[in-house]
């Protein structure tokens, strides 16, 4: 007995189920109901597909000298500064590019910009990427000065060497030290546009003193203008002929730096937009300030730095939003989903 009353109640529930799937059995808002069910079904697989895709690459190049210690920003409510307040704004940018996009990473100190990973697909090595940015920091310079226009152009003879379609986003506050003597400035030896990217002016425009941090990445105290004074008498000497140094100039061993007046104010720092806008023309790149912790992230969405590519495609979005819009529907009142699918009978009817 107990087996026949088993048999009769899966016999019931197979009746329910084909009553649901024949045609006779279902309304329009039954069909939405299992139409939403079927992709929310679907979406669990985390169905995929190579699709093209507006993508976007980049040399991200930071800036670690102290200067970018300096605490201008502020992020909810707690002084912060340029620098971490840079790597909050990449590791967004990086998040929000879509998957295929590819980002390579690189520090900026003294004179030259160091290239610390090859470019890496954001989707795949999110979590790779994410802790290399968390781990840059002004302990990794290996030496104290900065001299932004040669770090710049090294940084872009890097990013032409990455790719063809690799832009660069060059981010530093500009600061110099000690400033710099225009008489030993590089020139800029490549065609102006030839990479494209941005410069991100890091800082506020009023000076602030640069800390000096401790173990603990505290401030223990500030440069003053005597330790600049002290540090900063020499700069980049000429290469001198035979004739100049037997005529008793020994450049080797004299000051090279700009002088005492620009040093009075060195152990000051902003944000030196004319010098960055100045680079910008020069090179051929954008340049933009770093107003906020969403601008790198926009500059890295920059519909004209994207290119097409074929790029495995998350699918799962496709799905999910007609299932939400199926199951709202489904719970309208009935009265009114008859009169959205007449009006859409309507209008596809009028097309026709």
């Amino acid at each position: 007995m107990a087996g026949h009353a088993r048999k009769s109640a899966r016999n019931a529930v197979m009746l329910n189920i084909r009553r649901l799937m024949m045609p006779s059995g279902l309304d329009g808002r039954g069909y939405m109901l299992l139409a939403a069910m079927l992709m929310l079904t679907i979406c669990l697989l985390h169905p995929q597909a190579v699709l093209p895709v507006r993508v976007a690459d980049w040399f991200i190049v930071l800036d670690i000298t102290q200067s970018m210690n300096v605490r201008d920003y502020k992020v909810q409510g707690k002084q912060t500064s340029r620098l971490e307040s840079a790597k909050l704004g990449i590791r967004e940018g990086i998040r929000s590019l879509p998957c295929g996009s590819r980002v390579a990473l690189g520090l900026f100190t003294e004179r030259a910009t160091l290239s610390i990973t090859r470019p890496l697909e954001v989707c795949r090595h999110y979590s790779a990427l994410e802790q290399i940015v968390s781990s840059m920091d002004w302990r990794n310079a290996w030496a104290a000065d900065s001299f932004i226009t040669h770090g710049l152009y090294g940084a872009i003879g890097q990013t032409a060497r990455l790719g063809e379609n690799v832009g660069l986003l060059f981010i530093t506050d500009g600061h110099q030290a000690p400033p710099a003597n225009p008489r030993y400035m590089p020139a800029f030896d490549g065609k102006p546009g030839a990479v494209k990217g941005v410069i991100m002016g890091s800082g506020k425009t009023t000076m602030s003193p640069i800390p000096k941090l401790d173990d603990r990445n505290e401030i223990s105290e500030y440069w003053t203008s005597e330790e600049v004074m002290r540090y900063g008498n020499f700069g980049m000497a000429e290469t001198l002929s035979v004739l100049a140094m037997e005529q008793g100039q020994h450049d080797r061993n004299a000051g090279h730096g700009p002088g005492n007046d620009l040093l009075s104010t060195a152990h000051l720092s902003r944000l030196e937009e004319g010098n960055l806008q100045r680079l910008s023309g020069l090179t051929g790149l954008q340049y933009a300030r770093m107003d906020n912790l969403h601008a790198i992230g926009k500059a890295m969405l920059d519909r004209t730095m994207g290119v097409w590519r074929p790029a495995l495609t998350d699918l799962r979005p496709w799905l999910a939003f007609p299932a939400l819009l199926l199951t709202l529907l489904f719970f309208l009142p009935p009265a009114w989903t008859g009169r959205m699918m007449k009006i859409f009978y309507l209008l596809t009817k009028r097309r026709t």
